[in-house]
């Protein structure tokens, strides 16, 4: 574990070095809700939706709306991959429900992505609540099936040199070949296939497990509570 959290750093150093920015996950934009705007055109764009994960067509109405809009499917990808993956019930909002009691409990605050307090009815609600801060983090706290160096999509950079390459796909959940340029791209470069089969695809199986396990426990004491 200590070692992936290492080679991890090293790529997001190694990231930094080459396009000499910081690394952003672009919560400001990608996390906003979506908005077809107050105009009347019917435009296919695409938005990142904060519930499902992943980037999904909606029509635009042509003016204003929000920045959470793609002009194609790759550009919300490309921008939004780096959006942490946490479990469904995580993305809820807080529900303090309808009864009057003033519970005072924590919820997952998706974008602050944070276990924060609120107070609750005690009766109905959703499942994003939890007895106090520290089952919270330990449930929500962010984390993919794989690190996330292996989640970003396939970038060959800017360059002009021809250097075999290999990334993860997270669709197909293997490692594949590419031409990389040279500088640019993004962590999710490999100079071996077995490099990246060691951090990738051990890594999704690791944390695979890890995840399911709590969320069995989640269930259990849910169900226990009702």
């Amino acid at each position: 574990m200590k070692k992936l959290l290492l080679l991890s750093l090293i790529f997001a150093v190694l990231l930094f070095q080459v396009t000499g920015k910081q690394i952003s996950d672009n919560r400001d934009i990608c996390l906003l809700p979506k908005d077809d705007g107050p105009c009347r055109a019917i435009l296919s764009r695409y938005y990142y939706n904060r519930y499902t994960q992943q980037c999904e067509e909606f029509e635009y109405g042509g003016c204003e709306g929000n920045a959470n809009n793609f002009e194609t499917f790759e550009d919300c990808e490309k921008t939004c991959w780096m959006i942490k993956k946490v479990p469904k019930i995580c993305r809820l909002e807080a529900d303090e429900g309808p009864c009057r009691a003033l519970l005072k409990i924590y919820f997952y605050n998706f974008t602050s992505m944070a276990c924060e307090p609120f107070y609750y009815g005690g009766c109905y609600g959703n499942d994003n609540r939890f007895d106090n801060r520290a089952s919270c983090l330990s449930f929500c706290s962010p984390q993919t099936e794989i690190p996330s160096i292996c989640i970003g999509p396939v970038d060959p950079g800017s360059c002009s040199a021809s250097v075999t390459r290999y990334y993860y796909d997270i669709k197909l959940k293997a490692c594949k070949e590419f031409t990389y340029s040279g500088c640019g791209g993004n962590s999710n470069n490999f100079p071996s296939i077995e490099s990246c089969t060691s951090i990738c695809k051990k890594g999704r199986m690791n944390n695979k497990m890890h995840l399911t396990t709590k969320m069995k426990i989640r269930r259990k004491k849910l169900q226990n509570d009702n």
